[in-house]
């Protein structure tokens, strides 16, 4: 503010109390000590689990006014979203204003009143170009109608939010803020005092249009009026300092402004052209209206003490988002419920009747399959194994976004919900091999264990209060070679303690830990009942449940047998599709009866 230089504005500082501002990644990687208040997790994790859906409806979720509040909220969530916290407390606080929100619309709408507010405090570009001091008591003027927001704000019960209304009670105490707002309410608002010297400056550029001149007369007079006011009204009279009396302002400003008024409606235009008029006066005029601004300007900021906010837009627009998507599922018709969170050494999870996020954005609350997630200290290592879209990868992914919302302060779909904090989560599902690194599955699969087991400098490492993911790991190989790698993974992750979930299909891994060669393993199995001739998924995860071979069931639905491929050829040749003699049907020989069968 240079039309401030020379001058001390109030120095004390109003800020959000109680608490550290959210930390952004940068401030991340530079405070080492702050590592230990994030639940780390490896770089795929987050697209693995399919996060990012539920990030992009919680930032849907708030309507914004300013494209770059809109940014700078999307910067944040995605710092949220990406970091989950491990710090109980902070978690409880979090749940608390996301779930005091949730159920209160009212308070809901004016916690979006006050976000709005502050954005504008933040973001509104008016006056910023204009006479000089302008924009700046137009930022005076946003941070009035802020604390107004947050006066209208009922009483919030949650930490988070009741800090909000503290900072308004401040400002309410303060008594030379109220004189800057009475100010601001009484004259620099009903009298629309920015608009106004805006407008003039923009008359003065056409001022040979009589609608411009009535323009410009009309705002003068509303000027004056203001500093008539402020220099005679009792209730201002000290609001300026003297100088503006010692320098006789408000006749200064009457004289001139009414020399200027009777030379633009004289209509004797003799020899006078208002173009070049308005020209040679703008900067007269610029410098009365800059130094009326000036004395103003320091009235109101030697009135109003700096206001650090820190992340507060961006969070409460977190707490918004969360709280109204918690809504949208509860409305239709999934139980949400904010999870208890344990120490973490209790290494327990008990998640009854969970609905994987994923498919709570296309289908219907009855069309899902609710599963639960329950494991302990004594049961954490889990082997899943079923048929093929059998349920056993949206499980997984299902046990991860549990945790991964959880530790956000989130609510969880599903009717009663207790997990142990985690320090870190680690997934390993299927990709396509690497053609540019030149690397194929099985090698990307144990170049990721290796980091897990064996992390770089600055790496999440694995500990017993972790959890892991892992796809049908060991799939890039041969069977027998996958088999071993993924017992001597598993045996490595049993003696670690760390939770852990594995979809596969090796019967081998199943069989090890049904003859309880696996210390914490338990068998996870898709259910599938018969249909007839076939097979049909339900989605349930059975514990302690094994998949069957339905291979033999499925290629017997599918046709693939000797008798119905048999009869398939025969038909083909009955219709005259393609001369016998051109297959080898009726030919007696080993390769012929190898492949259709001792009938051919």
């Amino acid at each position: 503010m240079d039309y401030l230089k020379g001058f001390a504005p109030r120095q004390d500082v109003y800020a959000l109390e109680g608490r550290e501002t959210c930390y952004h990644q940068r401030d991340r990687e530079q405070v080492d000590e702050n590592a230990n208040r994030y639940v780390r997790s490896n770089h795929d994790a987050f697209d693995d689990l399919d996060i990012a859906g539920v990030l992009d409806q919680v930032f849907a979720a708030v309507p914004r006014q300013y494209e770059k509040c809109k940014v700078s909220d999307r910067e944040y969530m995605d710092d949220v979203f990406h970091h989950p916290v491990r710090d109980r407390d902070e978690i409880a606080e979090r749940q608390a204003a996301i779930l005091e929100l949730q159920g209160n619309e009212d308070l809901w709408n004016q916690v979006l009143a006050v976000k709005s507010s502050l954005d504008t405090c933040l973001c509104e570009e008016r006056y910023r170009s204009t006479v000089n001091g302008l924009k700046a008591l137009q930022d005076a003027s946003n941070i009035v109608g802020f604390v107004l927001s947050i006066r209208k704000m009922q009483n919030p019960v949650s930490k988070r939010l009741k800090q909000v209304k503290d900072l308004g009670a401040r400002f309410d105490a303060d008594e030379r803020f109220r004189e800057a707002e009475k100010f601001v309410r009484e004259l620099y608002l009903p009298y629309g005092v920015g608009d106004v010297i805006d407008d003039n400056m923009d008359h003065l550029q056409s001022i040979s249009s009589v609608g411009s001149r009535r323009e410009f007369y009309r705002g003068n007079r509303m000027i004056l009026e203001v500093t008539e006011k402020l220099l005679t009204d009792e209730s201002f009279i000290q609001f300026i300092n003297d100088e503006a009396r010692a320098v006789h302002l408000l006749k200064t400003m009457k004289s001139k402004l009414d020399i200027w008024h009777k030379e633009i409606f004289s209509f004797n235009l003799s020899g006078m052209n208002l173009e070049t008029w308005g020209k040679n006066e703008r900067k007269q005029y610029a410098d009365l209206m800059e130094y009326w601004l000036l004395l103003v300007n320091e009235a109101v900021y030697s009135r109003i003490p700096r206001l650090e906010i820190g992340d507060l837009s961006p969070e409460l627009s977190f707490y918004l988002g969360a709280a109204a998507l918690q809504k949208k599922w509860t409305l239709d018709g999934f139980t949400v419920t904010p999870p208890t969170m344990l120490e973490k050494r209790e290494i327990k999870s008990a998640i009854f009747n969970a609905c994987n996020t994923s498919l709570m954005e296309r289908r219907r609350a009855d069309d899902i399959i609710r599963n639960d997630i329950v494991s302990d200290r004594n049961h954490n290592l889990f082997v899943i194994t079923g048929p093929n879209n059998g349920g056993k990868t949206t499980y997984i992914r299902q046990a991860g976004q549990m945790y991964w919302l959880a530790h956000l302060g989130m609510g969880l779909p599903a009717d009663r919900a207790e997990l142990s904090v985690i320090d870190a989560i680690f997934t390993s599902f299927n990709t396509e091999d690497n053609t540019v690194e030149g690397t194929g599955l099985y090698l990307t699969e144990l170049k990721r264990m290796s980091q897990f087991s064996r992390p770089p400098s600055g790496q999440p490492r694995m500990t017993p209060y972790s959890i892991v993911f892992f796809d049908e790991f060991a799939n890039g190989t041969d069977h027998e070679e996958s088999v071993k790698r993924t017992k001597i993974v598993l045996e490595y992750l049993s003696q670690k303690g760390v939770t852990a979930y594995f979809t596969t299909h090796k019967q081998e891994i199943a069989n090890m830990v049904e003859a309880g060669d696996l210390p914490g393993a338990v068998n996870l199995g898709a259910e599938v009942r018969r249909n007839g001739d076939g097979i049909e998924t339900t989605y349930r995860i059975l514990r302690n449940a094994r998949e069957k071979s339905y291979g033999h069931i499925q290629a017997e639905a599918m046709g693939i047998t000797p008798e119905s491929l048999r009869r398939h050829l025969l038909e083909e040749i009955a219709h005259n599709l393609y001369p016998v003699e051109d297959t080898r049907v009726g030919i007696p020989g080993k390769h012929a009866s190898h492949v259709m069968g001792d009938g051919l």
